[in-house]
């Protein structure tokens, strides 16, 4: 038996090689005992797409029904627009990493055979 890191400095033409010498023993059962990637992206797409109705919910039920007030002085109404905007700008780049994080885990499922 190869140790982990032997297997790790293998080619990925090596890697295709033994995965198609037919003379290696497979298990029977190994297709129930192995998830299919095909599953697992199914699975990641239904979490992602719950998720993001989960926040669309909340995000909408703890949506003030009214505005809070208006502002008399130009300054003041550029900072709060400001600051708004600075806090969608930071949520939309932790929605964006979360994205690129789950594109990179399908993308290695994907490539997974």
């Amino acid at each position: 038996m190869k140790r982990i890191e032997d297997i790790e400095k293998l080619s990925a033409e090596d890697l295709r090689r033994i995965g198609a010498d037919e003379s290696i023993p497979l298990p029977e059962d190994l297709a129930v005992r192995l998830p299919r990637p095909e599953r697992a992206i199914r699975r990641w797409s239904i979490a992602a797409a719950a998720a993001v109705m989960v926040g669309i919910a909340g995000w909408s039920l703890s949506r003030p029904a009214e505005p809070k007030d208006t502002f008399d002085d130009p300054y003041l109404a550029y900072a709060a627009v400001e600051q708004a905007l600075m806090k969608t700008s930071a949520k939309v780049q932790t929605a964006a990493q979360k994205v690129y994080e789950t594109e990179t885990v399908i993308d290695q499922l994907t490539n997974w055979k």
